[in-house]
């Protein structure tokens, strides 16, 4: 089987998932739209309305308001999750591909990401819409968005195709990322600014990878700040690692991958 056949092989089992998975509702695939957008609701009142929660202008001290750079860090939040916890269990869910079909093991993962990523588009066609409606797009903060949030999908990818991998060979590792998941995104700002965090505790936050990953996206998206040689090249270097790692992982263990599930 050629790569072209792959990958279309793979965006036909992706566009199934998705069909399977809305074809009894009532709204179909709309929910792709308004669970983010109930989610958005919810803490937009609790946070921005209840705490009063808000980004400011840095420098200016203009407010931003709540919705816009929340969004941005609950999209990635909400595709890294749907990544990360798929993957965990992408093989034993699809345990008669693994066994009977004579497609090679990686179009699974590629199927599950692009399935995912779909949902990631939609994402990122609402965070353009809150942009233009609160007037912060431009050009260059588009540049450095797209070269940012294209660091990070790589990232999210070579993540998802370690835990896939992994994922038939340990047990518990689905209830843990879960468990994982939920922590990181109460640690990092995603509902509340870094500066509301004390000083001696921020850099805390910095070891969080949604942190790392969410905060410049933000500051080059919503504050049109270029992101720093720091930030480029910890992003870069976290791409290489994990795509260096994850391929070699797969190639060693994807013959057994089979007998486990």
């Amino acid at each position: 089987m050629g790569l072209r056949e792959c990958f279309r092989l793979a965006w036909d089992l992706a566009r199934r998932d998705l069909q399977a998975k809305y074809k009894r509702s009532l709204l179909g695939i709309f929910w792709m739209l308004l669970t983010p957008l109930c989610l958005l609701s919810v803490y937009t009142v609790v946070f921005g309305g209840i705490f009063k929660i808000s980004w400011q202008q840095p420098g200016t001290g203009a407010p931003i308001g709540f919705v816009l750079p929340f969004f941005i860090g609950l999209s990635i939040y909400l595709l890294l999750s749907d990544v990360v916890n798929s993957s965990t269990v992408l093989y034993f869910s699809k345990r008669t591909y693994v066994s009977k079909s004579p497609f090679p093991l990686w179009v699974l993962w590629l199927a599950n990401l692009m399935r995912a990523y779909t949902h990631g588009l939609v994402y990122a066609i609402m965070v353009l819409v809150l942009c233009v409606w609160f007037s912060v797009i431009s050009l260059p903060n588009l540049v450095w968005a797209s070269v940012l949030l294209a660091l990070s999908l790589v990232i999210i990818a070579a993540m998802s195709l370690l835990l896939s991998t992994v994922g038939p060979f340990i047990g518990d590792i689905s209830e843990a990322v879960r468990l994982l998941m939920r922590v990181l995104f109460y640690a990092a700002p995603i509902s509340y600014p870094v500066s509301l965090a004390p000083e001696s505790y921020r850099f805390l936050l910095w070891l969080n990878p949604l942190t790392v990953i969410v905060e410049p996206l933000r500051e080059a998206l919503v504050f049109g700040h270029t992101p720093s040689l720091t930030v480029l090249a910890t992003l870069l270097g976290a791409a290489v690692v994990l795509v260096t790692v994850s391929v070699w992982m797969f190639n060693r263990i994807k013959g057994v991958v089979a007998d486990v599930v």
